[in-house]
């Protein structure tokens, strides 16, 4: 199960960026490849751990969570748009136009 740690080099960091879309300045380069390294040594420790450990102090599969019944019940949607609309037309709420010309 043991891997070859994986290694961040600086074009693994500027591949990244470029891939974020991220302007990544020359300068901060070292500081992103060993931020970017610690998180992938932490990663690579995380896989070292047996999956057995993860259900170890569980005797019993765990109890799913409750759920409440599912109900239907009026939600008052009429009055709440007749009280917040700015205007209404056809049953719906009206609100401004945001992309385009009004015309």
């Amino acid at each position: 199960m043991a891997s070859s740690p994986a290694v961040v080099t600086s074009e693994v960091v500027r591949k990244v960026a470029e891939l974020a879309r991220l302007r990544l300045p020359e300068a901060e380069l070292p500081l992103w490849t060993e931020q970017l390294s610690r998180i992938v040594e932490h990663i690579d420790q995380l896989r070292q751990i047996p999956e057995a450990a993860f259900a170890a102090g569980t005797a019993d599969p765990p109890h799913p969570t409750p759920l409440r019944g599912d109900e239907p019940r009026p939600g008052g949607g009429e009055r709440a748009l007749e009280e917040n609309a700015p205007r209404l037309s056809h049953g719906y709420g009206v609100v401004p136009r945001v992309v385009g010309s009004g015309g």
